[in-house]
């Protein structure tokens, strides 16, 4: 590529995203991986901007054919912001695999704006399938950032304005001058975390969040809010999890003193009153997450929490739960994903249903909320095996239960599986847009899509309300 001038500008951003109408709600969060490599591209004394298209437009909405919905900020806007930043490079954030086209737009409306903006493609989505996706951009992808991008993309930009050769960076994926795509050998996780910056949340305003109040877990007791990262990693073999692809199978923590000192600025300086923790597993080190929840209480630091994300339930007892409650956590998700015995063995689940069975009562017993996620339709479920799982989360009496159809992403072994069931889900005009958890992907047990998507809304009304399939919930759903 020839450069007409040094690659220092750079605008890291967040596409629009798209719900099914009926199927999904609209949510929007500090994105907290861009808030990252945005601090560290600062530190490297490179000039960053944010843009959060879904944020800024959050109320803007296009109807799209096929029941989808659009929002986030129009093309128009996209390009007038891209063309008053003036960037030299733009960075777009590819996390899941059903928003693929609307990161791919992005690519090419920053073209639009500049022909000679270097474009970079990363996330989950794109640290799956690196070389798919340089081929299904048509050019409007330069370079795919491969798994964790903090130390990376500075390398690669600094790499580019020197005329280094980009098949010597590890974690980068290209297409070369013959058009063959190159895909550099994967570089190994950050495993000293705490070197790290705190993720700069300047570039997106945590209070627009805030005002919006649509975060992904829909919990939100007290704003100003931010998502929050105090370990990276999950060493959990889970068939359906694709979160590895970035940020590897190797659990990493932080200093529990360090993420206390960063809750305490966000509380004291920033005014934060609520924590949602995105960690992969927050408490798979019992003992570091009772540290950090006795340093909330210590440190007076007077938050609401709750681990959006994860816990690893075998952890949990009185004890932590206890601690988790007086720190501030207000509700507990807990993925139980299944009720039935082989299900669990099959999906590589860590923790025994059993547990399930003890943890529920007493998390409600402390006065916090318990809410389940469920999932249905694994390929070679039986109905009979889903009916287990139904009945299971009927018989938890939990606060609230949400049930998600089975969807296979890319990159995961569950992926594979479905495959031998239904190839056509590797064929490149599959409509990766569908792989969301409320549309109907796989046929299981004999039953077609109009089936399983009934037998959705009948549990969800069932287990949460009481109310037959005919009824209107409560949440709208």
């Amino acid at each position: 590529m020839k450069m007409k001038r040094k690659l220092k500008k750079i605008l890291l951003v967040n596409p629009p995203n798209i719900v099914w109408e009926g199927k999904d709600r609209k949510r929007v969060d500090f994105p907290i991986g861009l808030g990252y490599l945005g601090a560290m591209l600062k530190m490297e004394g490179f000039e960053v901007e944010g843009l959060d298209v879904l944020m800024e437009g959050f109320d803007t909405e296009q109807k799209l054919p096929g029941g989808k919905i659009r929002f986030g900020l129009t093309d128009d806007e996209i390009k007038k912001k891209i063309e008053d930043f003036d960037p030299d490079v733009v960075g777009v954030s590819s996390m899941f695999s059903k928003g693929y086209k609307l990161a791919f737009h992005m690519c090419r409306l920053a073209k639009e704006v500049n022909p000679d903006i270097v474009i970079l493609l990363g996330g989950n989505h794109a640290s799956t399938l690196p070389e798919e996706c340089l081929r299904r951009s048509e050019g409007a992808v330069d370079y795919v950032v491969i798994g964790e991008g903090d130390y990376t993309t500075g390398k690669l930009i600094r790499a580019i304005n020197k005329g280094i050769d980009i098949s010597r960076i590890p974690g980068v994926a290209f297409m070369d001058e013959s058009g063959h795509a190159v895909v550099n050998p994967y570089i190994e996780p950050i495993y000293n975390v705490d070197l790290l910056p705190w993720p700069d949340r300047s570039l997106y305003s945590i209070y627009k969040y805030s005002k919006i109040g649509h975060p992904h877990g829909d919990d939100l007791n007290n704003t100003p809010y931010t998502t929050f990262v105090s370990s990276r990693g999950c060493p959990f073999l889970c068939t359906f999890c694709a979160a590895f692809h970035v940020h590897g199978r190797t659990y990493r923590p932080r200093d529990p003193e360090l993420v206390l000192d960063e809750l305490e600025y966000l509380v004291k300086v920033m005014g934060v009153r609520e924590v949602h923790f995105e960690d992969d597993n927050l408490t798979f080190d019992r003992e570091r997450a009772m540290k950090i929840f006795q340093g909330i209480i210590d440190r007076r630091l007077d938050i609401s929490w709750i681990p959006s994300n994860g816990l690893a339930f075998y952890t949990l007892d009185r004890e932590i739960l206890t601690l988790m409650r007086d720190s501030g956590c207000y509700t507990v998700w807990i993925p139980v994903e299944t009720g039935d015995e082989l299900t669990v063995k099959r999906i590589k689940k860590p923790t025994k249903i059993q547990t399930f069975r003890e943890i529920v009562p007493i998390i409600k017993e402390l006065g916090m909320i318990a809410k389940g996620l469920f999932m249905y339709g694994f390929p070679g479920e039986t109905r009979e095996q889903m009916e287990n799982t139904f009945r299971f989360a009927k018989e938890l009496d939990l606060d609230y239960a949400t049930f998600s159809l089975t969807t296979p992403l890319p990159g995961t072994e569950l992926w594979d599986e479905a495959l031998k069931i239904q190839p056509e889900l590797a064929d490149p005009d599959f409509d990766w847009e569908r792989l969301q958890f409320g549309i109907s992907n796989l046929q299981i047990a004999g039953m077609s899509t109009d089936e399983m998507l009934q037998l959705r809304k009948k549990i969800w009304l069932d287990v949460n309300w009481g109310l037959s399939e005919n009824e209107q919930a409560p949440d709208g759903k």
